[in-house]
């Protein structure tokens, strides 16, 4: 039971330890204390964490979209240009014809 609630941020044996600059930027990076040194309640880390992981979603979500976006673009680019080449061609091919029948 009281290993439940232990917590050992608030344990005055470990005082020294967290307040070692490596482990409270640590513990910052992780949401678990804030800048000012506050220990973060586990309700309260649960939501910045749920809030991060979802905005890591949207941010994944966002570049596949753009990236499918513009492989897209690159298609309809490509076919355009592909169509534009076969019409010069049959252009080419028609003028060389219509050459042909004028000098027979």
């Amino acid at each position: 039971r009281y290993l439940a609630t232990y917590n050992s941020l608030t344990d005055k044996h470990l005082v020294g330890y967290f307040n070692n600059a490596r482990i409270r930027r640590h513990l910052q990076r992780s949401g678990l204390i804030s800048r000012s040194g506050r220990i973060i309640p586990e309700k309260e880390y649960r939501l910045n964490a749920l809030r991060r992981d979802h905005q890591r979603y949207v941010q994944e979500f966002l570049a596949r979209a753009i990236f499918h976006k513009v492989l897209d673009i690159e298609r309809h680019h490509q076919l355009e240009i592909k169509q534009k080449l076969e019409s010069s061609v049959r252009k080419e091919r028609v003028q060389k014809v219509k050459v042909r029948l004028e000098c027979s």
